[in-house]
């Protein structure tokens, strides 16, 4: 009976390294898959607040930019100094530009390390197949994420994107 015992105890001290790794190893992964269903989230539901938000009732179309950045940051539970942490929000034109301060392609887009930027493009590489024709709205939203195993860890590049045709109707020239 003792010497049962004594080799259930070297068994389990045998097994029980693995068996946490296993376990640990879940957790890490569900906390990961969380991490990228928020991003997934947070850039659809962004992409159709903006596609009905009227960029004239904000006034301004940067102003409406940084909107829908926050809330895309909010949505996705990134605050400021997330590791990975990248941003990409662009309202796109047709043809680019309707010569109007509100009805032209511009994006703004926050790298890495914070630095905001703002040009009158859509999101880099972001190729979102939708017609030439089309107003829409895209996002595109990263972060870091981590996957660690006890004796093993890497980081994961975790992002989503998302585009919506705009809908919104009160812009000029439009009834």
């Amino acid at each position: 009976m003792s010497r049962d015992r004594g080799a259930s105890l070297v068994e389990f001290a045998l097994v029980l390294p693995f068996f946490l790794m296993v376990v640990l190893g879940l957790v890490s992964v569900g906390v990961a898959y969380n991490q990228k269903l928020a991003l997934t989230h947070s850039a659809r539901e962004t992409a159709r607040y903006g596609a009905t938000l009227s960029v004239v009732a904000i006034g301004d179309l940067d102003a409406w930019l940084d909107l829908l950045a926050q809330r895309a940051f909010d949505g996705a539970d990134l605050p400021d100094g997330t590791p990975g942490r990248y941003l990409c929000v662009a309202y796109v034109f047709p043809n680019g530009d309707a010569g109007s301060t509100t009805d032209r392609t511009r994006n703004r887009i926050e790298d890495q390390s914070g630095t905001i930027s703002r040009n009158n493009a859509a999101c880099p590489s972001f190729n979102d197949g939708r017609p030439a024709d089309e107003r829409r709205v895209q996002i595109q939203i990263e972060r870091t994420g981590e996957l660690n195993v006890l004796i093993f860890r890497t980081d994961l590049d975790l992002s989503s994107q998302a585009v919506t045709r705009f809908e919104a109707i009160d812009l000029p020239g439009e009834s």
